[in-house]
């Protein structure tokens, strides 16, 4: 990988957990939170999906809109677990598992959908995954009664996670198999979104009105923080393989560790970064196995 690609990689991991950290301060937000920084993502992306839809105009047919509208759909379900998993648990739980559970679903899913069956390399990554998620856990004290916040932290992020491993096979299907502009796809995908939650955010004005009083910055952060950490990632791809990039993104599970330690101050940190690390190492196992 090239030291542009790099460069991008890292700022896109970066910027993907600062952003889940300013979700995580904003938590009790719920969906009105979730449907304004929405808005906030999609004025943020239109510009560049219109330039990208005027570069390139294409045609989406039927299989384009079922994988933006099924895309959409597990998008919203992603981020309503996500939030709740930052209401009811600690950050440096929910996040590194949600981003760890993600690939190794994805690959149960190949197993059980296509027939692909990992090799060597591919099971030790999962294997490794599961250690990760052993060490954050702190088995030893999940086995207690009272650790109630953490089993729902892990509860949340391995929900998160299956959301991911839904959303990136529909993605990767419909950018290389239905060949869609990445860009253009998840721009009208914020649209898709924002539609689809605006039933249940606009119900309650008063609710929305407080949101945006108590939670702007964090609401106009994480909305354009999301999208510019994505298109981050999207432009690295263009300068190196996705078996490097994807890999190298999930240092996102070090640095949300990382910020759930220093900036949230939050407990048994030493095993959640240990847990963090085995968990990046069987991703890294995974995307070139």
């Amino acid at each position: 990988m090239n030291a542009d690609a790099l460069l991008l990689v890292v700022a896109g991991a970066f910027l993907h957990a600062l952003w889940n950290f300013f979700a995580k301060r904003a938590s009790g937000g719920g969906i009105p939170f979730i449907w304004l920084y929405g808005l906030v993502s999609l004025a943020s992306a239109l510009p560049f999906g219109v330039l990208a839809w005027l570069h390139a105009p294409q045609t989406l047919g039927m299989p384009a809109w079922a994988a933006i509208i099924a895309s959409a759909a597990v998008h919203v379900v992603y981020c309503i677990v996500l939030q709740k998993g930052y209401q009811q648990s600690d950050f440096s739980v929910v996040y590194p598992i949600a981003r760890g559970t993600g690939p190794m679903m994805a690959v149960f899913g190949a197993v059980l959908v296509l027939g692909e069956m990992p090799g060597l390399l591919g099971w030790t990554g999962i294997g490794a995954i599961v250690i990760g998620i052993a060490l954050i856990a702190g088995v030893h004290r999940l086995l207690g009664a009272t650790e109630q916040r953490l089993r729902k932290g892990i509860m949340w992020g391995a929900f998160t996670g299956m959301s991911i491993a839904a959303y990136t096979v529909i993605d990767g299907w419909a950018v290389k198999t239905v060949g869609i502009s990445p860009i253009v796809y998840y721009t009208i995908g914020l649209a898709v979104r924002t539609t689809l939650l605006a039933p249940l955010a606009l119900r309650n004005s008063s609710q929305l009105r407080d949101q945006w009083k108590q939670n702007r910055p964090y609401i106009i952060a994480v909305g354009v923080l999301s999208p510019l950490a994505y298109t981050l990632v999207l432009f690295a791809m263009t300068l190196a393989p996705l078996s490097f990039v994807a890999p190298v993104r999930e240092l996102s599970m070090l640095l949300g560790t990382l910020f759930g330690a220093r900036l949230l101050q939050e407990k048994g940190i030493a095993s959640r970064m240990a847990g963090a690390t085995f968990m990046l190492a069987g991703v890294v196992m995974l995307a070139w196995a």
